[in-house]
């Protein structure tokens, strides 16, 4: 056995940088240092005046009488355990008790020897982080911003709810893939460019699960340890698409109108010679009596009446309809256009299936919407020379009235798609194109918008929102 100067061993206790004391079993002090005393504010008379229970913070009280209870059935002879104190100014205080038993031959309790190490800073900032890492998460998880969190190799380690919300994704379809994987391809070049930036901005395309695109301005921070090393990358995006549509629509109106001006001057001119050009060529199939020219006639009045035919849909492109705006139903101008398709549907083997919301509200238009709907519908039939099922439903979203035609047609290219409602522009072998670049002009002037998705193979949706 090693024996121990009694003024050392006091001296020990009085200078250690914890609290220290040696308590009776009655839990009376036989020795508290200055730490101690320090830690609880309390003088050594005060502390012999109160017991444990009285220190101890009223939540843990339950758990420390525990410890003790077991102390002296014999079943511990030491512990350690978190727990807090009341000090005299009130202040909590959170410490790691280590507490040491010393009994006699007969093993009964000598001795309670603890040592109180104060852990309150480190409490307290354990429980900033904490605040500051809930409030983050709150922040993130009610975010209509998309927030993803990814490894250096672009593994997303973390999506925010409004991911699941403006993507359509389910967090386990997301999470332990590669981000790039959701990006447009065209883009991919433009976020490679900028990859070696720890900060950076970057308008791209992210995929919905649907398969269409979502135009997104993101920011992103690469976060380092103190090596330098890459550790996380962290990515805030906003949904834009609406704001690029309005762009783009701007920018079509624009188009639009400059194209509207120069074909209102082309078809005028061009009308008044045509009708000259036709009334001759009949005078002379009237009067040729070989009939030898006969189908050298019909050709050109064809081909005149094609003319004709693409200069009026100039002059639709260029003049607006002055048609009064009311109060129209949606459902009635769509069951008149199926009616009068229906019949051309079923000699394509075509099958018309609509569905309209019951509580559809009208929209104030005028009857150029129908034309629309009409161009659409026939749009989706030419591209279904097997047959097939198109999906006409009109419902509310977002405080608009949404259109959709679907069709199971051959689908369109995304390169081909980006270039729809340009002038002349088609897909058709017979076509001009201005189709749907007057369909957009009349959506434009109901102050609605148009949006098509489309896959090769898969069919095409069209998507028009109207105010109500």
């Amino acid at each position: 056995m090693v024996y121990i100067d009694q003024h050392l061993l006091s001296l020990v206790i009085e200078h250690a940088p914890i609290g220290m004391a040696i308590l009776f079993p009655n839990g009376k002090i036989k020795m508290v240092n200055t730490a101690l005393i320090n830690i609880l504010g309390y003088s050594e008379n005060e502390l012999n005046d109160l017991s444990i229970e009285s220190l101890t913070h009223p939540e843990d009280v339950e758990a420390s009488v525990e410890l003790l209870t077991k102390v002296k059935n014999g079943e511990l002879n030491r512990f350690q355990t978190e727990k807090r104190y009341i000090s005299k100014t009130g202040k909590v205080v959170w410490g790691i008790l280590n507490v040491t038993v010393k009994r006699d031959a007969q093993s009964n309790i000598e001795y309670l020897i603890t040592q109180l190490v104060d852990i309150s800073e480190q409490k307290m900032r354990e429980h900033e982080l904490k605040r500051i890492k809930e409030l983050h998460q709150l922040i993130a998880e009610h975010s209509q911003d998309i927030l993803i969190g990814c490894c250096p190799d672009g593994m997303i380690t973390y999506v925010s709810p409004a991911v699941c919300k403006h993507l359509g994704y389910e967090r386990n379809e997301v999470l332990g893939k590669l981000c790039y994987d959701f990006c447009h391809p065209d883009d991919l070049d433009n976020w490679m460019k900028q990859n070696d930036l720890d900060e950076r901005k970057i308008i791209y395309r992210i995929r919905h699960k649907k398969g269409h695109y979502i135009w997104y301005e993101c920011n992103s921070k690469k976060i380092r340890n103190d090596a330098g090393e890459i550790q996380h990358i962290i990515t805030i995006g906003r949904d834009i698409t609406e704001r690029k549509q309005n762009e783009e629509f701007v920018l079509r109106s624009e188009k639009l109108s400059i194209v509207g001006e120069l074909a209102a001057g082309i078809a005028h001119e061009v009308r008044n010679p045509l009708t000259s050009l036709r009334g001759f060529i009949q005078l002379f199939k009237s009067t040729d009596t070989s009939g030898m020219n006969n189908l050298h006639y019909e050709i050109m009045l064809s081909e005149i009446d094609r003319i004709n035919e693409v200069v009026g849909e100039m002059l639709a492109l260029a003049k607006p309809s002055r048609e009064q705006y009311e109060r129209r139903s949606i459902d009635k101008m769509l069951h008149d256009v199926v009616t009068l398709l229906e019949a051309q549907a079923n000699l394509l083997d075509i099958e018309i299936k609509k569905e309209v919301d019951l509580d559809l509200p009208h929209v104030v238009c005028n009857s150029s919407i129908k034309q629309v709907f009409i161009n659409l519908l026939k749009n989706a039939m030419e591209s279904m020379p097997n047959g097939g099922e198109i999906f006409l439903h009109a419902k509310k979203k977002d405080a608009k009235v949404c259109i959709q035609v679907t069709d199971q047609g051959c689908g369109i290219s995304q390169e081909e798609l980006s270039k729809i409602g340009e002038p002349f522009f088609t897909t058709k072998d017979t076509g001009t194109g201005l189709g749907l670049m007057v369909s957009q002009r009349i959506i434009l002037n109901h102050k609605g918008t148009m949006q098509i998705w489309s896959e090769i193979g898969k069919g095409t949706t069209v998507e028009i929102l109207l105010p109500y």
